[in-house]
């Protein structure tokens, strides 16, 4: 009986430094693998458990599409084929379909090297998260948000997928999450570019059945360059001055990444920020097509 109230207090005797060590996992102060100092607002961490609970079991199944989901579904493929004239007969029917094709092809084009850019250059300063996920491809489909593509069909509007990427795992996450959302609408410019100076090399943007291609897919590489580089998030140009800035200038802006989309819809739609807006997209654009004019008449 006394050897095991003697054990009992050996245990006891524990409990002190295990709650000191819990304290300060919990404050951060200690890593859990090395025993070193560490911060954890700055470092990425890998979530130990340590309960002693079993591992999970295999995911649950996604529950398949509700009711209200196919009648969703439904309004929106009406708006598109209302979009496209097959309802109402307008346009020419499959004619205005044809009649945007040019916009449609140019404008996925355009978001997949957008896209596959932001992965590229995040890889160049060391994180695989990108190619991981098998997003560091020029394949489309890897890149088209279904949402994003059926806007693209029914409105002058669309968006891919956000390429995914670990500032974290960067040589240089500062630099590297900076530079890497620069990339998109950089890599828009310079295939507009290449493609102005392959036009006036060749007769290409000669035939007519080749230039309304040629030309949307300028035209949309330039405008998804111009209008990324807002400062806006969750744009690029967001992301670029989020990059640069000191901790705490971070800090103060990261909440309004969560509230992103609702922050740009309001610039794009207020009415006294509608007219702000389309002097920048107007100025940056022909700041842009002067510069391929430049390319265009030095060829």
């Amino acid at each position: 009986m006394a050897h095991e109230r003697e054990r009992f207090r050996s245990y006891g005797s524990l409990t002190p430094t295990l709650s000191q060590t819990e304290k300060e996992f919990k404050r951060g102060t200690r890593n859990p693998e090395r025993g070193t100092p560490y911060d954890p607002a700055v470092c990425a961490q890998t979530a130990v458990d340590s309960s002693g609970a079993p591992p999970p079991g295999p995911p649950r199944k996604q529950p398949g599409i509700t009711p209200i989901q196919w009648v969703g579904l439904a309004v929106l493929v009406l708006l598109l084929l209302n979009q496209m004239g097959l309802l109402t007969g307008a346009q020419g029917g499959l004619g205005g379909l044809t009649a945007r094709l040019p916009f449609f092809v140019a404008l996925i084009l355009a978001i997949t090297v957008h896209e596959f850019s932001h992965g590229f250059v995040a890889t160049l300063f060391g994180d695989d998260l990108p190619r991981r996920v098998g997003r560091l491809t020029l394949n489309p489909l890897k890149h088209l948000d279904p949402l994003g593509t059926l806007m693209i069909l029914i409105g002058p509007i669309g968006w891919g997928r956000p390429m995914p990427i670990n500032p974290g795992h960067m040589r240089n996450p500062n630099l590297g999450w900076a530079l890497s959302s620069l990339a998109g609408p950089v890599s828009n410019v310079l295939v507009a570019a290449v493609m102005v100076v392959i036009v006036s090399y060749t007769s290409l943007g000669l035939d007519r059945a080749v230039f309304p291609y040629v030309q949307a897919f300028i035209n949309i590489n330039v405008l998804l360059a111009v209008f990324n580089l807002l400062p806006v998030p969750p744009l690029d140009g967001f992301g670029f001055l989020f990059g640069l800035s000191p901790r705490p200038v971070k800090v103060a802006l990261l909440p309004l990444q969560r509230y992103g989309p609702l922050i740009l819809l309001a610039v794009l739609f207020l009415p006294g920020a509608r007219p702000v807006v389309d002097a920048y997209l107007n100025g940056g654009r022909e700041i842009v097509n002067n510069f391929l004019g430049v390319l265009a008449s030095g060829a």
